[in-house]
């Protein structure tokens, strides 16, 4: 047996990850505190911090005290640090921490949750077996209590008060004192706080925090959202006094400093109530080639680093776009007034001036700091019209020559983007109009025009110019990277295309290209829509990081989003270090400091552009709801876009909400759905449904309490009896 040599170091430098690593690999069994700093070399005189920092990394879930006093790493223990999600139905699940993949969500049975909450993280014992298609575990203790709040109903019985939970929560109700009731209505909708909660069987105790409303009030949905997504709508006056701070016109020595580029025809294209415009475009032929120019709003000029504005920025994120309002990143005077690049105005901006053959190749680029002036504010509705009926607005009127050109090139980089194996994943979105007091009145789906994609293939082509410049210089970068997909989930992917008629070989791996391939072939299938859902369901998420790992979707092996420093601090963060390139002002002490920072960045954004998609999908679903509350009864088309073991969803055509078609409301046959190949097979008739089927449903009922949509097959449908009143 070998033995150990012991380390003779009077005093030791150790860090939790060192302790962690030491414990795991040198050691490599449970120890007691007093071996551990023994064997790590840790001098008496050192053991008390010692002992402090493995309380610490216990707290943190890293470290594991088991019985008598000895410490383990959770790996070898069958142990694992994640969140809590609750997801429809009440159903709890834990996303463990390093695993992005849904499918590794493990999932908490009621009796082993014990009182941890959703945002709550924990640790978790996962069982050895597992009885549905997720690893399923308990809850042995809660290491850190989450932040987001609870919303519910207010309620009032005969002795007492409580809250009943929105759904889905694992929480049945909350017992509310009423010195803690914040003098709530019954019925009202209620953020409350757990205050005291020490045993699972018992019914947690809260305190109301804020009223928001009755449910049916108009706004209350929206403030519902933002209260649960903890979305500030005010800026503290300190930041307020910053932006006030600003003179309306820049000073003559910033004007001199700023590369002229006010000559040049450029104007903005945004949706029709824009007001926050980061972005314009121009376009002029020099010699034989064209010199496109991206022309960004220079919002590093105001937002500097540690002010107030900026640690605000920081916390946002990012701007968040519900169906009624927008709640910008950055307070209104800049994001809507002197950061907007308005027409008729001049504006600091960092431009982007890009030399592009024929070809759509680009021969060179670079940029600047620039003083500008847009022409015009084209909506992409405007534009459109030009494009497609030849109709043209006093503003367009101006600029078709330019437009046409622009367009042509713009389709010219598309082309020559998918060829190279970006990936041409159609997603239309729903655009809800509301009448004055909040209400839908109409839903249509947005589906992407020449117009957007002029837009997008000019600011996608920056984005690479941009990031190209980091990696050239070999400069710490804050990447928008999209990791290769799971090998597993295409595997998965490449089970389902082969039920809709489609081969796809996934051995020996996936390329953009590959999967570019199998998109072309659908292109004239009708099931193409939920064909894409599915495809971009199987891809990763996309997040900022400083390691430059490419971005699969669009084939790009470098790529930084630079273009919307308005509404996305990483924008943000990538103008400011243009300037200091530009400048030749980024001395190499400070690039370490950035580089040891970027990770935490790229986390903390991605977090938050990721919980802003989410309330801005809910938003969309509840006035989708609201809208189908009107026309119960009504008939719509759609197609099949899931299966349950009771039913499948539809996705309704012009709608783009999903609904449930319930097997027991099809009364010709027993119904049964195959999990191997898609299906859902009746025993008797052999009738059979597919995903991606077209079907005709009758909206029968909806839930906004449960987000549910509730539909039956046109051909099932019998119309409720209207009651008759009696006879006098």
């Amino acid at each position: 047996m070998t033995r150990r040599r012991k380390t003779t170091k009077s005093r030791t430098e150790f860090d939790g990850d060192s302790i962690v690593n030491f414990l795991r690999d040198e050691i490599g069994r449970p120890v007691r505190s007093r071996e551990f700093a023994k064997l790590m070399g840790v001098s008496d005189r050192q053991y008390r911090d010692f002992r402090a920092l493995l309380k610490q990394l216990q707290s943190e879930g890293k470290l594991v005290r088991l019985k008598r006093g000895r410490w383990a790493p959770p790996d070898p223990l069958n142990l694992v640090v994640g969140t809590v999600t609750v997801r429809r139905g009440g159903h709890v699940f834990v996303r463990v921490e390093g695993r992005d993949d849904i499918t590794s969500d493990v999932f908490i049975r009621p009796r082993e949750r014990r009182n941890a909450l959703s945002g709550d993280r924990v640790m978790v014992r996962l069982h050895a077996e597992k009885d549905g298609p997720s690893p399923e575990g308990a809850i042995i203790r809660v290491l850190e209590r989450g932040t987001a709040p609870i919303l519910g109903i207010y309620r009032k019985a005969k002795y007492f008060s409580y809250v009943v939970p929105d759904q889905p929560h694992p929480l049945r109700e909350i017992h509310i004192p009423d010195k803690a009731s914040k003098n709530a209505e019954a019925g009202q909708q209620v953020v409350v706080q757990i205050v005291d909660w020490e045993h699972p069987d018992q019914t947690p105790s809260g305190k109301i925090t804020k009223v928001l409303g009755y449910p049916d009030e108009p706004g209350v949905d929206m403030e519902r959202i933002i209260a649960a997504y903890q979305i500030g709508t005010r800026f503290p006056k300190r930041v307020n006094d910053e932006a006030r701070a600003f003179p309306e016109k820049l000073p003559k020595k910033d004007i001199d400093a700023r590369e002229d580029l006010r000559r040049l025809e450029l104007f903005t294209i945004d949706p029709a109530d824009a007001k926050d415009h980061d972005d314009a475009c121009s376009l002029e032929r020099v010699g034989n080639h064209w010199r496109l120019g991206v022309h960004i709003a220079d919002v590093s000029y105001y937002v500097t680093p540690n002010t107030e504005i900026d640690g605000e920025a920081y916390d946002r994120g990012t701007s968040t776009y519900l169906v009624d309002r927008v709640i910008p990143m950055l307070p209104v005077r800049l994001s809507n007034n002197l950061c907007s690049l308005k027409p008729k105005v001049d504006r600091p901006a960092i431009s982007c001036l890009i030399d592009l053959s024929d070809n759509g190749d680009i021969l060179s680029y670079r940029f600047v700091r620039s003083l500008i002036h847009s022409q015009a504010k084209l909506s992409y509705d405007e534009v459109s019209a030009y494009f497609y009926q030849g109709k043209t607005s006093r503003a367009v009127t101006k600029h078709t020559r330019i437009l046409n050109e622009m367009r042509a090139l713009s389709q010219t980089l598309r082309q020559k983007r998918f060829r190279s194996g970006s990936l041409d994943l159609e997603s239309p979105e729903p655009k809800v109009k509301l009448d004055d007091e909040g209400h839908p009145i109409d839903i249509a789906m947005r589906e992407s025009d020449h117009s957007h994609q002029l837009v997008e293939e000019f600011m996608l082509i920056a984005n690479q110019c941009a990031a190209h410049l980091f990696l050239k210089k070999n400069l710490p970068c804050l990447y928008r990277v999209h990791a290769q997909p799971d090998q597993e989930k295409m595997e998965e992917l490449a089970t389902f295309m082969e039920t809709m008629g489609y081969k796809f070989t996934v051995k020996g791996g996936v390329t953009s290209k590959k999967l570019a391939r199998l998109l072309e072939r659908t292109k004239s299938d009708p099931r193409k829509e939920m064909i894409h859902m599915i495809v971009l369901r199987s891809l990763m998420k996309a997040v900022y990081q400083p390691e430059n790992i490419g971005h699969f979707g669009l084939a790009f092996p470098h790529y930084v989003h630079f273009t919307s420093p308005i509404r996305r601090y990483p924008d943000l963060w990538i103008h400011r270090h243009i300037v200091k390139i530009l400048n030749n002002a980024w001395p190499v002490s400070e690039q370490h400091k950035d580089r040891a920072a970027l990770p935490a960045i790229g986390k903390k954004t991605s977090d938050l552009e990721r919980a802003a998609e989410q309330a801005e999908r809910e938003s969309v679903r509840i006035k989708q709801l609201e809208y189908l509350s009107d026309h119960l009864g009504d008939e719509y088309e759609g197609h099949i876009s899931g299966f349950l073991e009771f039913g499948f969803f539809v996705t309704l055509r012009g709608i783009g909400a999903d609904g449930l078609v319930r097997f027991s409301g099809i009364d010709d046959d027993y119904y049964v759905w195959n999990r191997d190949n898609w299906t859902v097979k009746g025993r008797r008739s052999g009738r059979t449904f597919r995903l991606g089927d077209q079907v005709n449903v009758r909206l029968i009922k909806t839930d906004p309490e449960k987000m549910e949509i509730d539909l039956v097959l046109s051909e099932a449908y019998e119309p409720r009896p209207r009651k008759r009143g009696r006879r006098r």
